[in-house]
């Protein structure tokens, strides 16, 4: 798909995903690597001229933008943070917005289910009754003193009173 992504063939990302992306940076003789954490905004390119941004909000709620070449040899890992779920291919919109409202995309939660052989639960025979269980619901306790009741008063409100205009019907 044109909004899909595969890095080195091990990891795919899609428009929509938070992912982290480890860029090795020379400074002098000394590199270092650098982490830059944001949403998958937009996929664009073919072949090796494929690249894709990824923006983020820093400090002071400004919103910061990095197009990223899929073949660049400075980029050393992508991580995965949250997979997104959106409906476009270009999250421009985006841009526009300020705070949480910038960062707010539908998570995908892929839930893991566990099974041990205790919960497994084998079936019954066909010619064996099996014994039905009725659960009875425990009936609520009492309060030992009932509290007084506290009214209030209604304060009268102040001010101009409402002018109620009245409609007028006209007859023809």
């Amino acid at each position: 798909m044109a909004n899909q992504i595969k890095w080195q063939d091990k990891i795919e990302f899609s428009v929509g995903d938070t992912i982290q992306v480890a860029q090795a940076i020379k400074d002098g003789d000394k590199t270092r690597i650098q982490a830059f954490q944001g949403i998958v905004i937009a996929i664009r390119g073919t072949g090796a001229g494929k690249n894709f941004i990824v923006r983020k909000i820093a400090t002071g709620a400004v919103g910061v933008e990095k197009i990223f070449p899929i073949d660049t040899p400075t980029i050393t890992g992508i991580e995965i943070i949250k997979k997104g779920k959106v409906r476009r291919a270009k999250l421009y919109y985006l841009r526009n917005r300020l705070g949480k409202k910038a960062t707010k995309i539908k998570d995908v939660f892929v839930r893991k289910v566990k099974s041990s052989p205790d919960e497994i639960s084998t079936p019954a025979p066909v010619g064996e009754k099996t014994e039905k269980v009725e659960r009875v619901r425990p009936e609520p306790t009492t309060k030992s003193a009932p509290k007084p009741e506290v009214v209030k008063e209604k304060k009268a409100k102040k001010g101009p009173k409402k002018i109620v205009r009245k409609e007028r019907k006209f007859v023809r």
